[in-house]
């Protein structure tokens, strides 16, 4: 069965199986992976599978679960055991009815390249791409990733939703080293081919691990800080995930309770839009139904509204943002509205900073409070009235999101799609220019 015939079987056979409520999407992938160190390729992999999610409602009662065996037969045994176990789960307390459908969706462009399916060697061309011009640049050795996919998905519900969407995206992530504390990263993503550019994504990485050359023990203290694409979007996606109503909820944000304070910049304003064209989160529907549409999440530095599913909203007493996470709603796209400095103006006037690349081990003291501490790596540098004049290492980004948002001063132009493995909240994508900010805290770890 394809995907749509797999979810509107399992909503048919769930409500023969007793369940009040019935949502399944099931999703037709192929993945293929190739991942390289010392500047060989170590692995290539595909991977292509058939699955579906399952949440059945009875009783007001909630239970998820996923099943990989997509026959007909594996999936009557799946519903008829779900529906067996939902009668021991507790009642929700939050209870919500899935939305009433038929909605219409609108197509959201850029989102499928038939070019990457077809691609099948050429990954390895691009890898081997990117590694010829990192060591180009300086570095002496080079690893990563690429991941490219092709995915069909469906999602149907018994409240007359039916949604199909196609999308293809590939992602390069290339570190550079030139000794073991020299380091750099570059990135290249999208969902066509049309922006992707390992070459680029590549040299970029050199370019910084050869710059990360000799650097000196930096100094515990507050320093102004420009934070480059890779690092704003690690601290973007905190943001978005501290913003899902499941974690205020759950009393594990720091923007608990913030709801039409000032909580940034005044000049800052980020948004959700899961409608963005190309973009690796977008989608035309949540996971729910609801057709997706913009969330302001900060305007003005002012904290406007929190994302929520169905449930969320219930006990909010307000209406889903469509950002179902059928448990937790989720962001799509990150976007932080771009700036009016050219990058080399956000560097101007600081007399003494620093310059991070990227933001890796995140870790929280206290989540309500937003304190938490990061490793600093890929590209440290010391600013000096307006230059960068040496690389930094020994370093630990140790404060707090709340101080950081507050103490943003400037964005650069020409926000950029940003997706790695170090993002916290894993928020498909960020799409961000350069920000700076004022008295951020970094600490000398302790041995």
């Amino acid at each position: 069965m394809n995907p749509k015939e797999v979810s509107g079987f399992i909503v048919k056979e769930g409500l023969k199986s007793g369940a009040d409520e019935i949502a399944a999407i099931a999703a037709h992938g192929t993945s293929r992976q190739v991942r390289f160190a010392n500047n060989e390729i170590t692995v290539t992999k595909t991977w292509d599978q058939t699955s579906a999610s399952i949440l059945l409602k009875k009783d007001r009662r909630i239970l998820i679960a996923s099943v990989t065996d997509v026959s007909e037969d594996s999936i009557r045994n799946a519903l008829k055991k779900l529906a067996q176990t939902v009668n021991i789960m507790k009642p929700h307390e939050n209870y919500a009815p899935l939305p009433e459908g038929p909605f219409e969706y609108q197509t959201i462009p850029s989102l499928y390249d038939d070019r990457i399916p077809k691609l099948t060697e050429k990954h390895v061309d691009y890898v081997e791409a990117a590694i010829n011009a990192a060591v180009e640049s300086g570095a002496k050795r080079v690893a990563g990733t690429l991941l490219a996919t092709d995915l069909e998905s469906s999602l149907a519900t018994s409240r007359n939703v039916e949604g199909m969407q196609k999308k293809t995206t590939i992602n390069l992530v290339v570190r550079a080293l030139t000794n073991g504390e020299s380091s750099g990263m570059g990135i290249t993503c999208g969902t066509t081919l049309r922006d992707f550019d390992p070459e680029k994504a590549g040299g970029e990485a050199g370019r910084l691990a050869r710059m990360s050359l000799n650097a000196t023990s930096g100094k515990s203290g507050r320093y102004e800080v420009v934070l480059t694409r890779p690092a704003a979007a690690v601290f973007f996606d905190i943001v978005a995930g501290m913003d899902s109503a499941f974690y205020v909820d759950a009393g594990i944000s720091c923007l608990a309770e913030k709801l039409g304070e000032d909580v940034a910049f005044d000049g800052l304003t980020v948004y959700d839009d899961p409608r963005v064209a190309g973009g690796l989160g977008s989608t035309p529907f949540d996971d729910e139904g609801n057709p997706t549409e913009r969330t302001t999440i900060v305007e003005g530095g002012k904290l406007r509204a929190y994302l929520h599913n169905s449930l969320t909203a219930k006990k909010y007493k307000t209406k889903s943002t469509a950002n179902a996470g059928w448990i937790s709603p989720h962001a799509w796209n990150i976007v932080v509205k771009e700036g009016k400095h050219a990058e080399k103006e956000l560097l101007e006037g600081v007399k003494n900073g620093l310059y991070l690349n990227n933001i890796t081990y995140v870790r929280f003291q206290d989540y309500r409070k937003g304190d938490f501490s990061a490793i600093i790596r890929d590209g440290v540098f010391k600013i000096e009235n307006g230059e960068i004049t040496k690389a930094v290492k020994g370093l630990r980004l140790s404060d707090n999101i709340l101080h950081m948002l507050q103490n943003t001063t400037a964005l650069s132009k020409e926000p950029k799609q940003i997706a790695h493995w170090w993002m916290e909240f894993e928020t498909p994508s960020v799409i961000t220019p350069l920000i700076r900010l004022r008295d951020v805290e970094f600490t000398v770890p302790t041995k």
